[in-house]
């Protein structure tokens, strides 16, 4: 073999192509049909490069997906995959509007990144003449204004933004709820005062004491459907309920069964669907509808695991087992725009957020020991802000505390004692968040619910029970900012109005149990949805109340 008696030289390289497509956060331009991107840097193996790539993204994890319309047939997506060069998870988003016509991927290191890129793509192709014909987020293609706004009572009126004036004279008003601010001052270039009038004074700000007036009329229908009471006394009793008000009108009912939860629809009373998949009992359900309306439930078990499913079809999405102890509680976060984030409490005295789509743990707060302080239940809201907060109740035999955090932060903003009291046990708690930017806590345990204003920490509320048996609680909230509170306590479930405090409505079982769920939502236009199940109740007792002033 004749050997080169050469010498090998450094050829300079033209890096400004590759400086082009790709971006100093670590963003690629792999594929564009109208612009410059690294298939054409690649030279002549560039067809068989990008095959490679393709073929990995098209076998990666479709994380977000929004189709285009019907004619159109093409689609947004972001997907989350391994380069096949180094095996580094990236994230793809791929614009393909129109088969046949424009293509384009760029890949990010950040998931974050490549989702707030993918909402922008969606956001500037939207064309009301051509709506989307699915997707995946909040709102594109389904923006509808709440109808249905209960009329305020005489001398008060709503502004758009959801705050509350109270006329004082002709010439004055003042604010008595409204958006958080140190104080209200007009200046001559200043917008003007609704109707001409001039504001006596500071705005009392959304954090403030609750609004006086009660409402005049309370209507309450029972929806049961005619085939739930027939199956009494014939099943296990629910020992959890969630409620979901859907896009298309209906209302779902989940209720947690022994090792099985079930979906009912309220329209009919049908069992929709069955999940069954926990080794032991399920604990707690929770659901939750993303922005193309698709329906998924959690479950959290006895068995130390936390399963996600398809409302649609049963399909079993994520199996969550990191706890160590049973999980005692679920509950959903729905930030508009992506996905829901999923909360789980446990008996190893932790409380989790989750990103669902990969089981990724984004956060981790600690209550106490494991074993000792127990996470009986927890809640989940997303503020004004944007941020995630996220609140538990624990005990731990000798006193039950409810605590709240902003995810976003990892800051615990709360910590509130509840009343002590002999062999103390699963107290709960529900958030609720308001449009002027306030949210509101609730806790119900031994004799007593309270209501605390979530940004001051103010105790607005509280309300007596029957200190018989262990109580639940649920927070609903109507389009003025009237926040209603239901509670279950011995065989009464009651309902109130937390603003004025009048009770709203009291039904009489006539039986209690271990177990005492209640739940409530809001349907636009149609009132508060509240379920509540008691010993030989299958599934559960369903009430529409309707609030008139």
């Amino acid at each position: 073999m004749r050997r080169h008696k050469g010498r090998w030289e450094p050829t300079p390289v033209d890096a400004e192509p590759f400086r082009r497509v790709c971006g100093a956060d670590g963003s690629r331009v792999l594929y564009d049909t109208g612009g410059s991107c690294l298939y054409e840097c690649w030279g002549e193996l560039k067809d068989d490069l990008w095959d490679e790539l393709h073929s990995a993204v098209d076998a990666g994890t479709t994380l977000h997906r929004t189709e285009t319309h019907a004619l159109l047939g093409g689609s947004i997506e972001v997907a989350r995959y391994d380069d096949p060069k180094d095996g580094v998870r990236r994230f793809a988003v791929i614009e393909n509007m129109d088969p046949g016509g424009e293509y384009r991927v760029v890949d990010y290191l950040d998931e974050d990144t490549a989702v707030r890129r993918y909402v922008e793509i969606v956001r500037a192709n939207e064309d009301p003449e051509l709506p989307y014909r699915d997707t995946d987020l909040d709102g594109v293609g389904f923006e509808a204004p709440i109808e249905g706004r209960p009329e305020m009572p005489a001398g008060l009126s709503a502004l758009p933004d959801g705050s509350v004036i109270a006329s004082i004279d002709a010439d004055e008003w003042r604010y008595v709820y409204g958006r958080p601010r140190s104080e209200w001052a007009l200046t001559p270039d200043g917008p003007p005062a609704p109707d001409g009038l001039t504001p006596s004074g500071p705005v009392r700000a959304a954090t403030g004491r609750p609004r006086a007036w009660a409402p005049a009329r309370v209507d309450v229908r029972d929806i049961t459907p005619p085939a739930w009471p027939d199956t009494a006394g014939g099943g296990p009793s629910p020992n959890a309920l969630a409620l979901a008000a859907l896009p298309d009108g209906r209302t779902v009912l989940a209720s947690a069964h022994d090792d099985a939860a079930r979906l009912w629809n309220l329209r009919d009373g049908a069992a929709a669907r069955t999940f069954a998949g926990h080794t032991e009992w399920v604990l707690d359900v929770a659901l939750a509808v993303t922005g193309d309306g698709t329906t998924v439930l959690a479950t959290a078990g006895k068995d130390q695991l936390v399963r996600v499913w398809s409302a649609l079809d049963g399909t079993a999405l994520q199996e969550i087992d990191d706890h160590e102890g049973a999980v005692n509680a679920v509950a959903w976060a729905c930030p508009p725009g992506q996905v829901p984030s999923l909360v789980s409490g446990s008996d190893d005295g932790t409380v989790r957020v989750w990103s669902v789509e990969y089981v990724r743990e984004r956060a981790c707060f600690t209550v106490g020991p494991p074993g000792v302080e127990i996470v009986w239940s927890v809640a989940a809201a997303v503020l004004a802000d944007g941020h995630t907060c996220v609140a538990a109740a624990s005990d731990d035999s000798e006193r039950s505390t409810v605590h709240v955090w902003d995810v976003d932060t990892g800051a615990k903003a709360h910590e509130f004692a509840l009343e002590s009291r002999a062999m103390a046990a699963m107290p709960k708690v529900a958030l609720a968040t308001l449009d002027d930017g306030s949210f509101r806590v609730a806790a119900a345990s031994g004799s007593a619910v309270h209501v605390w204003d979530g940004l001051t920490g103010e105790l607005l509320r509280t309300f007596s029970l029957d200190a018989a048996g262990s109580a639940d609680v649920a927070l609903g909230v109507l389009p003025d900012l009237r926040v209603v509170a239901a509670a279950t306590s011995g065989p009464l479930t009651l309902a109130w109005e937390v603003e004025s405090g009048a009770e709203l409505v009291r039904l009489d079982h006539g039986a209690s149990g271990l177990y005492q769920p209640v739940e409530l939502v809001a349907r636009p236009g149609e009132g508060l949805v509240l379920a509540a199940a008691r010993e030989r109740d299958s599934p559960a007792r369903a009430l529409l109340l309707n609030l008139h002033w």
